[in-house]
């Protein structure tokens, strides 16, 4: 079961950078929503905030699933590179709506941490 958990963790790692690096190359070519420092830093932290408190929660959420006998192995593991990719739509929201690519590398980062924490799970 790790093995898996791992395995998706990284299919969801490649999947995140693919977002990540796609929202990047869209933003290039489209005018940013957010200009300013402040605002930037406003969204930063609206989506970090989000980020950071949805980990605790889906990994709670995680484990219980691979507690319970009743739950599909499939939708578990699914579950869990949702859950790793997710990190980098956070990322990609905030690179498209204010262009800065170098914070929203730290969003992204997030889903290393949401991956080690997953496989935590089991």
């Amino acid at each position: 079961m790790k093995r898996d958990f791992v395995v998706f963790g990284l299919v969801g790692l490649g999947l995140g950078v693919a977002i990540y690096f796609g929202a990047g190359a869209v933003s290039a070519h489209i005018p940013t929503l957010v200009q300013g420092g402040i605002g930037a830093v406003i969204v930063f932290s609206i989506l970090l905030l989000i980020s950071l408190a949805e980990m605790p929660m889906m990994l709670f959420g995680l484990r219980q699933m691979a507690r319970s006998q009743t739950t599909p192995r499939a939708l578990m593991i699914g579950t869990f590179a949702v859950f790793v990719v997710f990190a980098s739509v956070y990322a990609s929201i905030f690179v498209l709506l204010t262009g800065a690519m170098a914070w929203g590398l730290v969003l992204a980062a997030l889903g290393l941490a949401r991956f080690a924490g997953g496989v935590w799970v089991k």
